[in-house]
């Protein structure tokens, strides 16, 4: 049974409660694969949790050191949530092995200030500084939930356009792939519709782009068709590649993905992928699929740095 506490009902169950969510720092979580707004939704836990931290910290601290002004309390438990925050990414990288991210201890030091702002009381300031107080944190808020925001607007478009994969034409399409900031919107080279996306490829080994969200399911399609365009007057080999959700069960080899280089010629090329070949390409069973889950274009090992055109990415059948 939970002792009565003389804050109130609610600070020992709320304590039990971010007790009980301390495990979701080191254990679970996203994979590499998973959706953006999963992502998304995940990072703001952060806010959330350190916010309702902030808020049991506080009724803690002053039950026992009443005498303190508000301005210290606020002080003590703001270096205290930085100091929470910098421990667990510290033992996120030694237990699980995940590299330290500065974005999550921002995360945990707005969730603070989000508490301050609209829950604790009495209030911080007084007036119209709190109103201004209020303000900035509510802009913050509207930054760090802008991420989850564009990924649902997106994963919706998605869903309406399939079966077209990419099209270029609606405002968050570059997010779908990795290495974003290698994409640019094009409007003067263009196949189809009136935006076309620049692909910016490097001299490193593999240079490319993936395309990570959208609709797995191809069954009851023949065809992958995208179309690329080659401004070299010499012909550029551009290397594609398909798997499944169980590709990482069998070793990321090689030959259990699908496999295909194309010549491209100078100017545009319409490439087709046959559907019906990326099923049986692995060498050990079928494609799923009913679960694709990445895409990707690259080239290999290139003498300078060079820019390709990708446009109309979708599935025929």
């Amino acid at each position: 049974m939970v002792a009565r506490s003389p804050n109130g009902w609610w600070v020992p169950w709320l304590g039990l409660s971010l007790l009980a969510g301390l495990p979701f720092f080191f254990w679970g979580g996203p994979g590499y694969y998973s959706s953006r707004s999963f992502k998304a939704a995940w990072d703001l836990g952060h806010v959330l949790f350190f916010a309702l931290l902030s808020v049991w910290l506080h009724a803690v601290v002053r039950a026992k050191v009443s005498a303190w002004s508000p301005f210290r309390l606020f002080v003590t438990l703001f270096i205290g949530v930085f100091l929470a925050g910098v421990t667990a990414e510290g033992l996120q990288m030694r237990w699980v092995g995940r590299s330290p991210d500065i974005d999550d201890v921002l995360r945990n030091q707005l969730g603070c200030l989000t508490a301050f702002a609209f829950f604790i009381r009495p209030a911080l300031l007084r007036h119209t500084p709190q109103r201004w107080f209020r303000v900035a944190v509510s802009l913050a808020l509207c930054v760090t939930l802008w991420p989850l925001s564009r990924a649902l607007i997106d994963e919706s478009l998605a869903a309406r356009q399939f079966p077209v994969l990419a099209d270029f034409e609606t405002p968050f399409e570059r997010y779908r792939w990795n290495n974003a900031r290698q994409l640019r919107k094009e409007t003067t080279t263009v196949r189809h519709g009136n935006t076309a996306m620049r692909v910016q490829l490097s001299t490193a080994k593999y240079s490319g782009v993936a395309l990570f969200y959208f609709p797995g399911d191809w069954r009851g399609y023949a065809t992958l068709h995208c179309s690329v365009y080659n401004p070299q007057p010499a012909g550029l080999v551009l290397n594609c590649r398909i798997h499944d959700t169980h590709h990482k069960e069998h070793g990321s080899e090689f030959s259990d993905r699908f496999n295909q280089q194309f010549i491209l010629r100078q100017g545009w090329n319409d490439l087709v992928v046959s559907l019906d070949k990326v099923k049986n390409a692995p060498r050990s069973r079928s494609m799923d699929m009913g679960h694709i889950e990445g895409f990707g274009l690259f080239v290999v090992q290139q003498d300078s740095p060079m820019e390709v055109y990708l446009d109309h990415v979708y599935l025929g059948r």
